[in-house]
């Protein structure tokens, strides 16, 4: 499940002059009740508005503020939402021309999380594995992370749908099987803080649902529902500038 943050894309920004009680004449521009005339803007460019602060470069997961789940439906009576606590991605994101944007997505198997305060082994005697946590990382009917150590997820396409909305898509590789996968994108801001310099912090959010049966995966069929709904919320830091060859020589 190698999302998301999944991230933005190209379409330009269409944004509305307009003030109350304005009407429009057949020119295109829109006139008040004072009579100040203010040309309509049909088609601001990419990289203006939501994005016209954001650095184009390249930028990794901010581990401290990043959250990953993928929720299932149990009997058909609760959402049972797993936690992932180790993922990293990397997305070089142009805020001129969004849609030239990619994001590489990997997740650890083993680092999925979910509360289980019972006596695991008492209500399973029979399972080689210690914990519901190891079961769940280890076991060939779930993320058998002993053969597939990686989940991974890599964009294909990014297409803006809106001022701070897109779609991404790209391949995600599970159990060893590799399925296209559209992510819904969320840009959620740019922020810069004491402690990380000048450089930008973007946040997002990303949603997507699977059939896990897609990727071979059936345990627990009809107790478990086929359908996983993964979702992401996280920001990413703006790496630091690589030295350049002058830098790295004194020059």
């Amino acid at each position: 499940m190698k999302l998301i943050t999944t991230i933005l894309a190209a379409s330009g920004l269409l944004v509305l002059a307009a003030c109350s009680g304005a009407d429009t004449d057949t020119s295109g521009a829109v006139e008040t009740d004072t009579t100040e005339t203010v040309e309509a803007d049909t088609g601001a460019a990419a990289g203006e508005g939501p994005l016209a602060d954001v650095a184009t470069a390249i930028y990794s997961i901010e581990p401290t503020h990043a959250f990953l789940t993928a929720t299932v439906m149990h009997n058909g009576l609760s959402e049972y939402t797993l936690s992932f606590t180790s993922f990293d991605g990397t997305l070089d994101f142009n805020a001129g021309d969004p849609a030239s944007s990619s994001l590489d997505f990997t997740i650890d198997p083993t680092s999925v999380w979910v509360n289980y305060p019972g006596d695991y082994k008492a209500g399973h005697p029979d399972s080689p594995h210690d914990s519901w946590t190891e079961a769940l990382a280890q076991d060939e009917g779930f993320m058998n992370a002993g053969a597939y150590p990686q989940i991974t997820f890599t964009s294909t396409e990014v297409t803006r749908t809106g001022d701070t909305t897109g779609t991404v898509t790209g391949d995600l590789t599970f159990l060893g099987q590799t399925q296209p996968v559209t992510l819904d994108v969320t840009f959620n801001g740019v922020a810069n803080v004491p402690w990380f310099g000048t450089r930008d912090i973007i946040g997002f959010d990303a949603v997507t649902t699977i059939n896990r049966s897609e990727f071979g995966q059936d345990a627990l069929q009809g107790m478990i529902s086929d359908e996983v709904i993964v979702e992401f919320s996280g920001e990413f830091l703006q790496q630091e500038a690589a030295e350049t060859d002058a830098e790295t020589d004194g020059n």
